[in-house]
């Protein structure tokens, strides 16, 4: 009995890893299983202590460019990536972390290099990752490629 319940213990973490982690898609919104099982098994962000608080950057679409990049008052490094750029999600964690320093005082959001067209042509981006940073409203600074000393020198700067 103990190694069944052992079995379908396993079989239930490999499905969350293949679903979540590996992202292929194979599970659905709808699979109460995965669902109940993984709900139960994230942290909280009240668990965590002081503003260490988990943290998303938030996507900016063409409709929102103005009023969160062009009108912000405080520098944003936007950066530019896809859903299959590998070196984008590593980025992309660093930058959270960042976020999580920098709350009020430095902005940080993500452009989809696929869904928004026009502001990836506006920018000339043409690689992946790409991060600009924008300071009252002009780009004042880029890195392309996979350079987290250089992103944070830039974040250093102009905070």
């Amino acid at each position: 009995m103990v190694q069944i319940r052992v079995m379908s213990r396993l079989a239930i973490i490999v499905t969350c890893l293949v679903c979540l982690g590996f992202n292929v898609g194979m599970c659905s919104d709808s699979d109460l299983l995965i669902k109940t099982y993984v709900s139960s098994s994230l942290p909280s962000n009240n668990d965590f202590i002081y503003s260490a608080k988990l943290m998303a950057i938030d996507s900016v679409t063409e409709s929102e460019w103005d009023s969160l990049v062009i009108q912000s008052e405080v520098p944003v490094m936007v950066m530019f990536t896809a859903k299959w750029c590998d070196p984008c999600r590593m980025m992309r964690s660093i930058m959270d972390a960042m976020a999580s320093n920098l709350t009020g005082r430095f902005k940080f959001y993500v452009v989809d290099f696929e869904q928004e067209e026009s502001i990836v042509s506006r920018y000339n981006v043409f690689a992946l990752p790409t991060n600009i940073v924008f300071k009252g409203g002009e780009e004042v600074a880029r890195v392309v490629g996979f350079n987290v000393r250089r992103v944070r020198e830039l974040v250093d700067k102009y905070v």
